[in-house]
């Protein structure tokens, strides 16, 4: 009875000397989560399984789901431009934070490259975000893509929405 709150939740099994203990992540949005863990409970229970406990950790589901579409998108955009000398890939990370996806592509470039280079950057990053499908996956989120100087600090571009 709870298909569309499924789509969401993860469980696992923690293992202990004597039973074990069912973890589950389920969104904070949820608002039968205790008649869910009730019906774990008796399921459990009619089953006799070696189970002791339940733990319930919830979590942000918009967050969480931005948060895995920005890890596709800043992958796409550091997976294209590595195999590439011209653009000096060297790191990515991303984070999400207050509804704002933050991109840093880190580079191996001293100081800034060419004006040459950069239009190329921007236009191949342009490109992506331009794309039918990159724009459904963003769904209008907030974002900041910087390429970063060698030294990790110094961003060269910026692009923002």
């Amino acid at each position: 009875g709870y298909a569309k709150e499924a789509d969401y939740e993860l469980a696992g099994l923690q293992e202990t000397w004597f039973s074990n203990i069912v973890l589950i992540d389920m969104p904070d949005h949820v608002d039968e989560s205790n008649e869910i863990v009730k019906d774990i409970e008796k399921e459990i229970e009619a089953q006799d399984l070696n189970i002791k406990d339940i733990k319930v950790r919830t979590f942000n589901l918009i967050h969480r789901q931005q948060d895995n579409r920005w890890g596709y998108i800043s992958s796409d955009i550091y997976n294209a431009m590595a195999g590439k000398s011209t653009y000096q890939v060297t790191g990515l990370s991303y984070k999400v934070r207050k509804g704002h996806a933050y991109v840093s592509i880190k580079t191996d470039f001293e100081q800034p490259p060419s004006e040459g280079i950069i239009e190329k950057i921007e236009l191949a990053v342009q490109d992506y975000l331009a794309l039918t499908d990159t724009k459904e996956v963003i769904q209008g989120d907030k974002y900041t893509i910087q390429f970063l100087l060698k030294n990790g600090e110094e961003s060269f571009i910026k692009i923002k929405n």
